[in-house]
């Protein structure tokens, strides 16, 4: 009988070479292969039962990812400086005026400074630095502020404004001034709330 194209062997002789197949010893290099994927799946996944639990418990290595699964607060803090110029219009001033680093750690020192009271220090620094740079030549005044700010609102595009804004500091920055407490009165823009 000849064999069927596609089909390689004819039916009898098939089904015998199947039971072969069968009783045949695993490769081993497939059987580790095997085992490795199924200890790596299971080990990535088995972290995910903390999500039901009433206090889950979260670890290095195996997490249960809780950065994407925990509820999280509808409004975030977060402080930063402002620039603002003659008609009190904002400027944004870059991270990298207040410290070396990436963003998450400069803004990690300047919530530090203010929360151990070195607001004024650090608004005069960051004004010596501004003042220093080029493309910053308009700001006059630059702040230190805590501004609380809708998430959702905020990432969709609805409204970027803060609710509400904390001034922590004010100085000038002009040539020979930048000193702590020497700046006006604090301001914010209207529509602020301080």
């Amino acid at each position: 009988m000849r064999p069927v194209a596609g089909k390689g062997v004819p039916g009898r002789a098939r089904r015998a070479s199947r039971g072969k197949r069968r009783g045949a010893t695993l490769d081993p290099g497939r059987a580790s292969a095997r085992l490795l994927s199924f200890v790596m799946v299971t080990c990535v996944l088995a972290p995910l039962r903390h999500n039901w639990g009433k206090r889950p418990v979260d670890g290095f290595p195996l997490s249960y990812y809780p950065m994407f699964s925990a509820k999280r607060e509808a409004t975030a803090k977060v402080t930063y400086l402002v620039g603002l110029d003659g008609r009190g219009d904002r400027i944004k001033i870059p991270y990298s005026c207040a410290g070396s680093g990436g963003l998450n750690q400069v803004r990690r020192q300047i919530r530090r400074a203010v929360r151990r009271g070195h607001s004024e220090e650090l608004c005069a620094r960051v004004a010596r630095e501004v003042r220093r740079r080029k493309g910053f030549k308009e700001v006059v005044t630059l702040q230190v502020v805590t501004g609380t700010y809708h998430l959702d609102d905020y990432f969709s595009g609805r409204n970027r404004q803060p609710l509400k804004e904390k001034l922590h500091a004010s100085v000038p920055v002009e040539p020979g001034r930048a000193r702590p407490g020497t700046g006006a009165a604090p301001t914010l823009p209207s529509g602020s709330a301080p």
